[in-house]
């Protein structure tokens, strides 16, 4: 290994902040009531839970906020539970998206939905044109990825919504905010939306905790029943001290928004910059102009990514060679929907910023990269 540890995987989860590993230990140990109980015990964390609550819905410009086990189970209750509550019809969705979303289709299924996994551009959002051919009248739930995981492309969030409102006045649409929520603004309201989903660990917050916000307009079953929790929504005791952390964690990031975009944004320029110099056949995936801050998706050709991958880590730098969400595909479907064979999808790696890194170890783990890269290309035209 070469110095201290680098660690470049964000987008697939961040080290927890030391004040919401102390918020969730203090809650664990002072409020460990039930929040549902009546007496003494639970009055304190009844109160912590819904001011957590409450913060999260405000900071989403929500009508309500119901709180989840992550972004997952917040994307399922959102499409899942809108479908449930709407007669058959169609639930569209872009074949980039995000397997939380697009392992739903059986589920869909079953309850008499058809759902459309549309085709998208070379950056992987869907066009406008595109779902303008399959939006209609019978469109009951339009499922939209704000942030994408793997190449961090954002949305063209406003006209997707302007058009499928116009075809289907009723429309649930539900917005993933996973990688977006703490790094740049968003409001449901503003955005006419009717749910999103967040996951706590992707923004300096616990795992195993999240949300689903909702319009004040949103019709949704609960998929998960129960002791009447979280207004009926989601049966279950509620994970208190992780509610508190996430908020915690919430506050954190949307207090210094600006300044931790800025900051990550220069830290992808700072190692862009230094690999193209050497590297020049070097490719950014992703939307030139529309995308996150904090994500980096490179193809390097000639390069097998995860051969790379294992090199860097043996040097002390961590990154992916996609979604760590994607289990045990034998194709990475989000490669294959932006147009890119198996072969070029091998070449392309996913380096992910946060604020706690710093413009040294970006320049550090540039610096490896060129190396390992420039070794194995070197390692393969001995070999040809």
């Amino acid at each position: 290994m070469d110095g201290a540890p680098i660690y470049l995987d964000n987008a697939a989860t961040t080290r927890p902040l030391d004040e919401v590993v102390a918020a969730m230990s203090r809650v664990q140990l002072e409020s460990f009531g039930n929040p549902s109980s009546p007496h003494s015990f639970g009055k304190e964390p009844g109160k912590l839970l819904n001011d957590a609550r409450e913060f999260m819905r405000g900071s989403l410009g929500a009508a309500n906020a119901i709180l989840t086990s992550g972004g997952t189970e917040a994307d399922l209750l959102g499409i899942l539970g809108a479908a449930s509550a709407r007669e058959p019809g169609k639930v569209i969705a872009a074949a980039s998206d995000h397997p939380a979303i697009l392992a739903q289709s059986s589920a869909l299924e079953g309850l008499g939905h058809r759902m459309l996994s549309l085709p998208v551009s070379e950056h992987g959002d869907l066009q406008v044109d595109t779902l303008a051919r399959h939006a209609d009248q019978n469109l009951r739930v339009l499922a939209i990825m704000h942030g994408h995981n793997e190449l961090g492309t954002l949305p063209a969030l406003a006209d997707l919504v302007a058009l499928a409102r116009k075809r289907a006045p009723d429309v649930h649409i539900h917005v993933d905010l996973v990688q977006s929520y703490g790094k740049i603004p968003f409001d449901l309201d503003a955005a006419d939306v009717d749910s999103v989903a967040i996951s706590a660990h992707k923004f300096h917050g616990p795992r195993g905790m999240g949300c689903l916000a909702v319009s004040s307009k949103a019709r949704i079953s609960p998929l998960q029943m129960g002791g009447g929790q979280e207004q009926g929504m989601r049966g279950g005791t509620e994970n208190v001290a992780a509610a508190v952390a996430m908020a915690v964690a919430a506050e954190a990031a949307l207090s210094k928004l600006v300044e931790n975009a800025r900051h990550c944004s220069k830290l992808c320029e700072i190692f862009l910059d230094q690999v193209q110099a050497k590297l020049p056949a070097v490719a950014r995936l992703g939307n030139p102009e529309r995308r996150l801050p904090h994500l980096l998706s490179l193809r390097l050709p000639g390069v097998v990514a995860e051969t790379c991958q294992q090199r860097m880590d043996q040097r002390g730098v961590a990154f992916s060679t996609g979604s760590a969400c994607h289990g045990g595909e034998s194709e990475n479907h989000v490669l294959a929907a932006i147009g890119l064979e198996a072969a070029a999808a091998r070449e392309v790696m996913r380096f992910s910023f946060s604020k706690l890194n710093t413009a040294a170890e970006a320049q550090t783990a540039a610096r490896l990269l060129i190396e390992e890269a420039t070794t194995l290309l070197e390692l393969s035209a001995g070999l040809s």
